[in-house]
């Protein structure tokens, strides 16, 4: 469907750039603050937590859409399901290899991955206050 038979598409697609925005901002941040206090290799690792977390925030919603997709048409949705929890799977596999190989710190990876989260609470922050006017 496009913008013009789903008018609540540009709503969607507008709060979707908005968390990918905030997202850009707090591993930014992060990064920066990590290059600042800490060093190279925690900036880097912000980063690569931030791709991680842009990379799951993606799979998720593909795998949500296909899981209710499936849903709405009365299909058996194993394969949108095995992906939704495959996500997981593959997120702790790579932060193992990450951890194995000691190729950033943990922790920096783990700040960057929470860019999603911290997103949405600022997201959440926002509208709950631009709602009380």
């Amino acid at each position: 469907m496009d913008v013009q038979t789903d008018p609540e598409a540009g709503v969607r697609d507008y709060s979707r750039a908005r968390i990918f925005v905030l997202m850009a901002i707090a591993v930014a941040a992060a990064a920066f603050a990590g290059l600042i206090f800490g060093n190279a290799r925690f900036f880097v690792g912000v980063l690569v937590g931030g791709a991680l977390s842009y990379a799951n925030f993606a799979w998720l919603e593909s795998s949500a859409k296909g899981l209710f997709a499936d849903k709405a048409e009365g299909r058996s949705s194993g394969l949108p399901a095995a992906r939704f929890i495959l996500r997981y799977l593959a997120l702790g596999f790579v932060l193992w290899v990450i951890y194995k190989l000691n190729a950033f710190p943990i922790a920096a990876v783990l700040i960057g991955l929470s860019a999603l989260a911290v997103a949405v609470m600022i997201d959440g922050f926002y509208r709950i206050f631009k709602s009380r006017n």
